[in-house]
């Protein structure tokens, strides 16, 4: 049975903590340890934490709080950088997980580098359906791991070696999870399960996944994601990023030559990533055939300056 250290990062969370830690503490598989991370609270989160780790000395509950704020990510990069267990799975502080989530994963990780989940997503006016509403690969590729990194924070559970892999990286305001993610693709293979294990909690006035979709056509996706091109940002964003990929070393050569291409930034070079998807296109689009696939498939590099140019990476 491998060992699991649960990593939750904190941040005026009191509100709605107890809940997750009691989701936490029902779990059917057994924590080797439960690392909270406080971020300069000023509300009661702090207190909560510690009257649980008094509760509950079997959960191996350590309260670090930091004597100076990082921020969402770099907080995220620094606890799991203090977890022991074998495998790692992160927690966000407002979120209920199914009590055999841990369970579930751990059992689906003795062969694979991370394993992520599906998530009901719920507001306070209730259920707002599924996260991933399209069916995807129960193994991606390492081209599509690269290029189209699908899960959230709240979702994976990796192998303590990954952190070896991006230890140079972990001082960055770098998107923890994507990161974490595409990184362990190079280490082995990673795992969807496409069951809802986690109610994630979406703030009513949270900028994603509100349950206000964006309502626009297909054409409209497409010509949001040429102008993209157009901005410097973005752009600029989106290559410095991949500058960390090319570190990754990938064992595909297809996926070590996109992120090599992304991250020269010109416009040639974005163009031959595109090409680089398009020849890929029954591995990145499985759920389209013909021009269609065609299309999404050589949208892809586009669509990452689009969607993850504006926040992936921060100074």
């Amino acid at each position: 049975m491998k060992t699991v250290s649960v990593v939750m990062c904190t941040y005026n969370g009191s509100k709605y903590l107890r809940e997750q830690l009691d989701s936490l503490m029902s779990q059917t598989y057994p924590l080797h340890e439960l690392i909270v991370q406080d971020d300069g609270s000023t509300d009661g989160t702090v207190a909560i934490a510690e009257e649980y780790r008094q509760r509950y000395p079997e959960a191996n509950i350590t309260v670090f709080r930091n004597s100076r704020q990082l921020g969402f990510n770099r907080n995220f990069f620094d606890a799991c950088s203090k977890a022991s267990g074998e495998l790692i799975a992160c927690c966000d502080q407002d979120d209920i997980w199914s009590e055999r989530k841990i369970e579930i994963l751990a059992r689906a990780m003795e062969e694979n580098a991370l394993v992520f989940h599906n998530s009901v997503l719920f507001n306070s006016q209730g259920r707002l359906g599924k996260l991933h509403t399209r069916q995807l690969p129960a193994y991606p590729s390492s081209l599509s791991t690269l290029l189209m990194p699908q899960s959230f924070g709240h979702q994976i559970m990796f192998r303590k070696e990954v952190l070896g892999l991006i230890k140079p990286f972990l001082t960055l305001n770098l998107s923890y999870d994507y990161f974490i993610y595409t990184a362990s693709r190079s280490l082995g293979r990673i795992r969807y399960i496409n069951e809802p294990l986690v109610r994630w909690r979406r703030h009513d006035n949270a900028a994603t996944f509100s349950g206000k979709k964006r309502q626009e056509s297909k054409l409209d996706g497409y010509i949001r994601a040429v102008k993209a091109l157009s901005l410097k940002k973005n752009r600029e964003t989106t290559r410095k990023y991949f500058t960390l990929c090319v570190r990754l070393h990938f064992a595909d050569k297809d996926t070590h030559k996109a992120a090599l291409f992304m991250s020269r930034g010109s416009l040639w070079n974005i163009l031959k990533t595109c090409y680089l998807c398009l020849r890929h296109r029954k591995e990145l689009v499985t759920d389209k055939s013909g021009i269609i696939q065609c299309l999404r498939a050589f949208f892809i590099p586009l669509y990452f300056i689009r969607d993850y140019g504006c926040y992936i990476l921060k100074d």
